[in-house]
Formats: structure tokens, sequence, C-alpha cells
């Protein structure tokens, strides 16, 4: 009796967020626009990258290539050859900035929101307060009082100004303390810490596998704005 209430009240559950096939078709359609519509500007960078000088200079200036060239890429060797500094040189200081801050914020992250999370210490709402807090403020907002304080640490024009602050990051300690409590059981921890696994040990071992997928984000958005910094 109790498996058939059971299969009754999953089947009910189951008719309830199930979408039509004109929902699927709606959904899907305002999927493919949005993502089409977010790939428009490198559509427009690839393009812009054809166009001879006149229509480059154009106002306002058009989406598409009238007269279509390739001398950009032609004479790409020759300006690349008379740089002060190589080129490898800034695709080098990209991807080691790139990795080493990328690997210590993913860990420094994740250590940071295990602990909020899973851990078991007076003031750790009050931490997590105050990391949500600091979301308010962006890099823009920043960038003053950050100049300062690299001056007064005299890093400034060396690779420490771009590794030291992207150890830590709020966004990161948010998304993934938040997807540690919706995803991964105390009880899971518990057994863990029954079997003589120490918390370094239930982070390392079941927290990070179990919350791989928010992860490979905070990897593609930290790795984006580095490249972009």
């Amino acid at each position: 009796m109790k498996k058939m209430l059971f299969n009754g009240k999953k089947s009910q559950y189951s008719r309830r967020f199930t979408r039509t096939r004109v929902g699927n078709f709606f959904y899907g359609f305002l999927l493919t626009t949005f993502g089409l519509f977010s790939i428009l500007p490198l559509i427009y960078a690839v393009l812009t990258s054809f166009k001879p000088i006149d229509e480059l200079l154009i106002f306002p200036p058009r989406f598409f290539v009238r007269r279509p060239t390739i001398v950009n890429y032609t004479a790409l060797p020759d300006l690349i050859s008379n740089l002060e500094i190589p080129l490898s040189r800034y695709l080098l200081n990209s991807v080691f900035v790139s990795v080493i801050t990328t690997f210590f914020y993913i860990i420094i992250s994740s250590m940071a929101a295990f602990s909020i999370s899973k851990g078991e210490f007076k003031g750790r709402n009050l931490y997590f307060w105050v990391i949500q807090f600091a979301l308010m403020f962006n890099t823009f907002t920043l960038a003053i009082p950050s100049y300062l304080v690299y001056a007064k640490m005299h890093i400034i024009d060396s690779y420490w100004m771009y590794i030291l602050p992207q150890f830590a990051g709020t966004l990161g300690v948010f998304l993934m303390k938040q997807y540690m409590e919706g995803y991964i059981p105390d009880a899971f921890l518990e057994a863990a810490r029954m079997d003589g696994a120490n918390k370094f040990q239930q982070m390392l071992h079941i927290t990070l596998p179990a919350i791989s997928s928010i992860v490979v984000v905070m990897l593609i958005l930290r790795i984006g704005k580095v490249m972009n910094a």
C-alpha cells in the first residue's frame, strides 16, 4: 500500500514538473536565441578583422564586411617583429599568472567554503555575512584602494601584484559554500570521520569530487578574469 502511494505521489510530481513539447520547444528556442546573442561580439570581432582600413573608420560601424581582405593577417608578422617586447613574453606572462592564481584560488576558496559550511566554530555565520557584503564591491570601486595597498607592499611592476590578490575571492567562496550545503549531506562527512578521516581528507576525498561541476565553473570564470586583467 505504501509503495502504491509512493508511486502515485512520484507520478503526480513528475507530471507536475514535466514540460510539454511546446514548452520544450519554447525553452530550447529561448536558450538558442540568447546563446547566439551572447556570441555576437565574438562574431563581430572576427568579421572586423577582415575589414579594410576605410571600413574600420566608418561611423556608425557596420556589422558585416563589404570588401573582405586578409591584409590585416598578412601584416601581423611584421607588426609583431617590431615589438620592443616579444609577443611570446606576453603569452608566457598570461599563462603563468593564470595557472598559478587559478590553482590557489580553487584551493583556498574550497577550504574557506568547507570551513564555513561544514565547520563547527563560533562566528562562521558572521564570516559568511562579511563575504556576502564584500560581493557588493566590484573591481572598479576598489581600484584606487588596491593600488595604494600594492604601493605600500612594494609589489607594483611585479608578478606578485597579479598573483597575491587573486588567491582569495568572495565569489568562489560564496558559490562553493552554497553548493556544499545543498549537495553534500553531513552524514557523509560523519561517516568519513568515524572511519578515521580528518577534516582535510574529508574535503579532499569527499567534498571536492562531489562539487567537481562548480569547480569547473570557477576555473572558467577565473581564467577568463585573469586573462582579461
